[in-house]
């Protein structure tokens, strides 16, 4: 009778043992909770293009409701004024967090913070990102931002006007043959209709800066020779009558919008010969972090989170407002509008360059060769 009540003495020390240690655990979690909630806190100034405000606004109410002591304030800039306010702002006013290209994240860096921590992130999340989006924010071991959108350039066809004359777009994978027919039916339809918009010179010229550069030889006055043989100012129009786009989710969306005319087909750029590389991400916007002294850990943190929000990123890439360049939010089902469209889905188009387009060669030189170009 005796070894009975043992045994179940035994039991019930073992009960109430696992129970104080359950509760003991139960009360580490809440108290670490509660600390990491506090210890995330601090205003935080975001500058935005407007393209990206609503993104902006959504993401600091979301994250700010699980960070209750972080204020973040986001400010709608104008674009045009953007990078020249950033250079001419004194440092101690900067904001906490901007958006930049490449490009611009060479003019000002010496104004950027946070590099270790950037550095943190992308090892984190680096599944989040493609290669050539990680090496285009990346210097001398250095990252001076987190890639946050994409800029995936394709081709995009007039295929109506293209059948009228008697051509068909797998005609077209090389710049020579777009040139030679893009002529040929500008001369057939009297110049009414013209190879290019003007909307798309910049993305002309950094393609094809790009592909020349990505070659294991290069010329700087032969590459300007190679752009200039191609993009002529005879072959541009301001109006609609044009053959070929370079151009990426925003054409798209015109289309998809019905405010371009005509049956439009998507596919791939060209390249300059056969058996080239013709998938490019031409890197859009960064977030970067300016002013970290104060509250770093929570920028660092709001930049994280910003970047990598599949839901929210989702969303604006099913609006077209942007192309995210986090991987997992293009896992997206969306239901197409085919009424202005021929051929293989612009969004598959995209979203494979996205996934697929390679580092680019000689990336310094790329970046040296546009600042010489667009640097002002």
């Amino acid at each position: 009778m005796k070894l009975g009540c043992d045994i179940v003495v035994i039991k019930r020390k073992r009960i109430l043992l696992f129970l104080a240690v359950f509760i003991i655990v139960f009360f580490i979690v809440l108290f670490l909770s509660k600390s990491n909630s506090r210890y995330l806190k601090g205003d935080i100034v975001v500058w935005t293009e407007e393209r990206y405000y609503s993104y902006f606004v959504n993401i600091a109410k979301e994250f700010k409701e699980s960070n209750k002591k972080v204020n973040i304030k986001v400010l709608k800039i104008d674009k045009n004024e953007y990078v020249n306010k950033l250079l001419t702002t004194d440092k101690k006013d900067l904001p906490n967090v901007v958006q930049l290209n490449f490009v611009e994240i060479e003019r000002l860096k010496n104004r950027i913070d946070l590099l270790e921590e950037n550095k943190n992130i992308i090892e984190t999340y680096k599944k989040n990102f493609s290669s050539s989006r990680i090496k285009e924010v990346e210097d001398d071991g250095k990252y001076y931002g987190v890639p946050f959108e994409s800029k995936p350039i394709a081709l995009y066809v007039r295929e109506d006007i293209l059948n009228k004359y008697g051509y068909e777009i797998e005609d077209i994978n090389i710049w020579s043959q777009l040139i030679n027919i893009g002529n040929d039916i500008k001369n057939k339809s009297s110049d009414e209709i013209n190879l290019f918009s003007n909307k798309d010179k910049m993305n002309i010229n950094i393609l094809m800066l790009s592909q020349l550069v990505d070659k294991e030889t290069y010329n700087k006055d032969k590459i300007i020779n190679e752009i200039n043989n191609i993009y002529k100012e005879d072959y541009v129009t301001e109006d609609d009558n044009y053959l070929f786009r370079i151009a990426s989710l925003d054409f798209y969306d015109e289309i998809v919008k019905g405010s371009i005319k005509g049956r439009w087909e998507c596919k791939n750029p060209p390249s300059f010969s056969v058996g080239e590389n013709r998938l490019y991400d031409l890197g859009g916007k960064n977030l970067v972090a300016l002013n970290v002294e104060k509250n770093k850990e929570a920028i660092k943190e709001f930049i994280a989170y910003s970047a990598t929000n599949k839901e929210l990123l989702s969303r604006e890439l099913l609006e077209y407002e942007f192309f995210p360049s986090s991987l997992y939010s293009l896992k997206v089902k969306y239901e197409e509008n085919k009424e202005n469209i021929e051929g293989t889905s612009p969004f598959l188009t995209l979203m494979n360059i996205v996934e697929r387009a390679p580092s680019i060669r000689n990336f310094d030189v790329l970046k040296e060769m546009l600042l010489e170009i667009y640097g002002d």
